[in-house]
């Protein structure tokens, strides 16, 4: 389906994303997962767009009792896999690959930039590949509510720094929207409003503090995500729209 294979495009290319699936093979690996608890197979890359999504779904809003237990009531684990039919070679093959392309694409986007032109070929070769993972419920809506945790971290930091600008510094919001957007990582546009002289620049001085204590935890989700705040919200937009075409 569609809007299935769009969001999971866009959670490839939140980079944790990917990390953590690899970190559930290593556990698999270690013996402290079933190959089941990750997957419920793999889909044909001539196919990918073709096939049905029986075990991936999206918007569950699952609370956290009912991630970590969704499949407790599964059989034993040689069971399980021998219904299934996921071959664990062939899973190992997937999984390697998911992890070479990963790092090719990790050092391209730090050779070239996340919107170079070369990052952006191997990030479309990471979701390609990513899409090819039938993963079960447990496992996509964790990366989404990761995804989704990111940007309500955003928001409500967004929300304090414009009621800061705006309420109690003065600013009307159409100027505050102006100033502020694609400069969420950075001090300069609220001390170019302090020395633009305009009626607020006293105001937007005495709240500057508050702002910039805002601002370095917005650069702390950049730090944690490995990716501008732009990007996150590009990102979860993608995200959104694939899940209204999935309902």
């Amino acid at each position: 389906e569609e809007g299935i294979n769009q969001v999971q495009c866009s959670v490839a290319e939140y980079p944790e994303a990917i990390n953590f699936l690899l970190d559930q093979w290593d556990s698999y690996e270690a013996e402290e997962l079933r190959l089941t608890d990750i997957i419920s197979g793999f889909i044909d890359p001539e196919e990918v767009d073709e096939a049905p999504v029986a075990a991936t779904h999206v918007g569950s809003e699952l609370p956290e009792e009912e991630l970590e237990d969704e499949d407790d009531d599964a059989d034993d684990d040689e069971k399980e896999e021998s219904d299934t039919g996921i071959d664990p070679e062939f899973a190992r093959a997937k999984f390697t690959e998911l992890r070479e392309q990963y790092e090719a694409t990790r050092q391209a986007i730090a050779k070239h930039g996340r919107d170079g032109a070369d990052a952006r070929v191997e990030i479309d070769k990471l979701s390609d590949l990513f899409k090819q993972f039938r993963l079960v419920p447990k496992q996509f809506d964790r990366l989404v509510k990761d995804m989704r945790s990111m940007m309500q971290r955003v928001r409500v930091q967004e929300r304090i720094i414009m009621k800061l600008s705006v309420e109690q510094g003065g600013m009307s919001k159409r100027d505050f929207m102006k100033a502020f957007a694609s400069n969420e990582n950075s001090m300069a546009w609220v001390d170019a409003q302090i020395n633009s002289g305009e009626s607020y620049a006293s105001t937007m001085k005495e709240t500057r503090d508050e702002i910039e204590r805002c601002v370095n935890k917005l650069v702390d989700v950049e730090k944690e995500t490995g990716l501008t705040i732009g990007k996150v919200k590009e990102i979860n937009r993608r995200m959104s729209m694939g899940e209204a075409k999935a309902r």
